[in-house]
């Protein structure tokens, strides 16, 4: 691996090879109204403050709040539409953003050529030493539950690794044993993705805990952080379990 590559990723990834992102990139793509995001620079500060290793947004926040995110490694969400892919890596090279994010969906017939692109932006990234994550769903973003089974899973995590992706992010199967072949068959770090907004931090907390059993390298985390009455609560609580093995019981008392 590059020497670039490697010194932008060792911001990402704590020493243990670990890390929380906390994600705040949903305004961009989500068809209501993200509540909760209204001023993101309110949050920035508690979660660094509270251990979040990198944070996941979108150019206009980078470029609207610059100086609130110079703490932050940041991991900057792009398409990868193929008139747009050089423009997307100029302009992360400009801002210098530590990690390119984009969505990629293996057998979407909504989206067959998005593995193709994926692997374009990645072939462009890697000239410059930029990494880039896949986050990866099987069928595409709704596909229903006859995808989301871990053949499909390994399967896909794989074809983006081999298109180019330094980082895959995508969901969490709910057997430690059975995703552990997910993390085998991927040659690049997994982090699992927070999924839906949660009212109970327990189930997401032990969520957590059974993906880094199975070998997952971290988490990306957006409503279930940011959506918190205290976010940087959360982000300490979820810290404790990805850096210091810390148990659901133990975390839980942080957001008391």
């Amino acid at each position: 691996m590059q020497v670039g590559k490697q010194r932008r990723l060792s911001k990402i990834f704590a020493a243990d090879r670990r890390c929380l992102i906390v994600a705040m990139d949903h305004a961009a793509y989500m068809v209501d109204t993200v509540r909760g995001l209204e001023e993101p620079e309110k949050i920035f500060k508690s979660i660094k403050s509270a251990g979040a290793d990198a944070l996941m947004t979108t150019l206009g926040t980078i470029r609207k709040s610059a100086q609130a995110l110079q703490p932050f490694p940041l991991i900057m969400s792009v398409e990868s539409f193929p008139e747009y892919i050089h423009e997307a890596v100029e302009q992360a090279l400009c801002l210098n953003v530590e990690m390119l994010k984009c969505m990629v969906y293996p057998w979407s017939e909504k989206a067959p050529d998005s593995l193709h692109h994926f692997e374009r932006l990645a072939t462009v990234a890697d000239r410059w030493s930029l990494p880039i994550m896949a986050e990866v769903f099987p069928g595409g973003y709704q596909a229903g539950p006859e995808w989301q089974t871990v053949n499909r899973l390994a399967a896909c995590a794989r074809m983006a690794a081999e298109a180019g992706a330094d980082v895959i992010k995508t969901f969490f199967l709910d057997e430690v044993e059975s995703y552990k072949d997910v993390i085998r068959n991927s040659p690049v770090p997994i982090v699992v993705l927070g999924g839906e907004k949660s009212d109970n931090p327990m189930l997401l907390l032990e969520k957590i805990c059974r993906a880094m059993d199975a070998g997952a390298s971290g988490v990306a985390i957006g409503r279930n952080i940011w959506g918190h009455p205290d976010p940087g609560a959360m982000v300490a609580a979820i810290c404790g379990i990805i850096h210091q093995g810390s148990s659901v019981d133990h975390a839980l008392k942080i957001l008391v």
